[in-house]
């Protein structure tokens, strides 16, 4: 029991390890489709991270469920060590936790990194999560790779300002070819205000607050590519809902 309650309280933390110059982030790898039952609890999967991410060998991983078919409220399904490490291959063995659903494929297994001298702001920390913000194209606003090892304010802030345009110009793209879209808000903030119309002239203030959420939310996101035009519409339509600054 106090190895489970010590298990949700790091996965639970908000705040980031830090030490000097190096900080350690909770950073989800999705698990392959490759598992292997090493008893009725405990099964090794797989993760293939790539090349920049320093994971030692006994590391302690974390299993997490990702929305899925329209469920929100994902779980932790079970903890582990890392077993073996094969070149870019990392095998975790995880033990299940107590009525936990089965592992499957795409599951974020999130272990700790240390990351020296990286530029920490909102995108590093939607990143972790293995979220992929999108332009309306379906081409990637970002490479998660850049995000950790290549980073800094102007680029960050350079891509937001594309994340608004991307917005204005899809709600711009809507309200002229498809109008009958044209949904009115009926809560929050912007209600009684039409969906095209509030996104056509958005500010990044109204982005970084939605950013804010995904971070403060990330189940509803992890691990999946999603379009910033079409999740920052349904924020809009549900009231968009801000979180409070510690």
């Amino acid at each position: 029991m106090r190895k489970i309650l010590l298990i949700v309280c790091i996965l639970c933390a908000t705040k980031l390890i830090a030490q000097k110059d190096t900080v350690k982030i909770l950073v989800g790898f999705p698990i392959t489709s490759y598992m292997v039952d090493l008893n009725d609890s405990t099964k090794i999967v797989q993760i293939v991270p790539g090349g920049i991410w320093n994971i030692k060998d006994k590391q302690l991983g974390l299993v997490k469920d990702i929305y899925r078919d329209g469920k929100v409220d994902t779980v932790l399904k079970g903890w582990g060590r890392c077993h073996l490490i094969k070149g870019d291959y990392f095998y975790f063995a995880i033990h299940y936790l107590p009525d936990a659903p089965p592992l499957i494929a795409g599951d974020l297994l999130y272990t700790f990194i240390p990351m020296m001298n990286i530029y920490m702001d909102r995108l590093i920390k939607i990143a972790a999560h293995y979220i992929v913000l999108q332009k309306v194209t379906d081409e990637n606003f970002y490479n998660r790779r850049d995000i950790f090892l290549d980073w800094n304010k102007e680029k960050e802030e350079a891509l937001l300002d594309s994340m608004v345009a991307d917005i204005r110009f899809t709600g711009n793209h809507f309200k002229v070819n498809n109008p009958s879209m044209n949904k009115k808000i009926t809560t929050g903030t912007y209600k009684e205000k039409m969906i095209f119309e509030t996104m056509i002239s958005i500010k990044k203030k109204e982005l970084m607050d939605f950013l804010d959420y995904v971070i403060a939310r990330p189940g509803n996101y992890a691990g999946h590519d999603w379009k910033i035009s079409e999740i920052f519409a349904t924020w809009l339509l549900a009231g968009a809902p801000t979180v409070t600054a510690e």
